[in-house]
């Protein structure tokens, strides 16, 4: 198992527990954010990509994917916060607890499986397919090998995610499937 596999792993279980803690109503929160974070991300990526190609003077795709990133990043975070804490206050009845962190445990895998499996096919895309593991700084070798090497990496990037892309594709815009590839 190397670093990206033992990461992987830790954000998964991270995601049950945050699931299992934090419960139903803020976990459909975070789905929520996410959705609407990756409909953002898809109509804005392409005029940020442009800004990167024109004055960073990168490459277009590399520029897509990083454009995309930091916007679904962004918006995730602020999303997140703004809902989690408008709901702060919000609690379960004790009756139904454990059913809440039972359904919580099972969004957090979701919501788990979608970031890490996004953040999978993004390095997969970077790294091996765009060649970014050939720049000759050692820091990008190591994390290249170290990305072409994982099982996990290649789990969740070409059956977790597409399974869950499935389910979520017909409410998505088109241009979110720029992220979504798989290649």
């Amino acid at each position: 198992m190397n670093v990206v596999d033992l990461f992987f792993v830790i954000l998964f279980f991270g995601a049950l527990a945050a699931g299992f803690f934090q419960g139903t109503i803020r976990l459909l929160l975070v789905i929520l954010s996410f959705y609407f974070s990756t409909v953002i991300a898809s109509l804005y990526y392409q005029m940020l990509a442009d800004i990167f190609v024109s004055e960073l003077g990168g490459q277009r795709f590399v520029s897509q994917y990083v454009a995309f990133a930091l916007i679904h990043l962004l918006c995730f975070v602020v999303l997140t916060i703004v809902g989690i804490y408008s709901f702060r206050y919000v609690q379960t009845p004790h009756s139904i607890e454990m059913l809440d962190r039972i359904v919580g445990s099972v969004l957090g895998i979701v919501v788990g499986g979608l970031a890490i499996g996004l953040t999978a096919v993004l390095l997969w895309n970077l790294f091996i397919v765009r060649g970014l593991a050939n720049i000759d700084y050692p820091i990008t070798r190591w994390l290249g090998g170290q990305i072409g090497a994982s099982f996990m990496l290649r789990f969740f990037a070409n059956a977790v995610l597409p399974s869950l892309y499935d389910l979520i594709d017909p409410i998505l815009p088109d241009a979110a499937r720029i992220i979504f590839q798989v290649q």
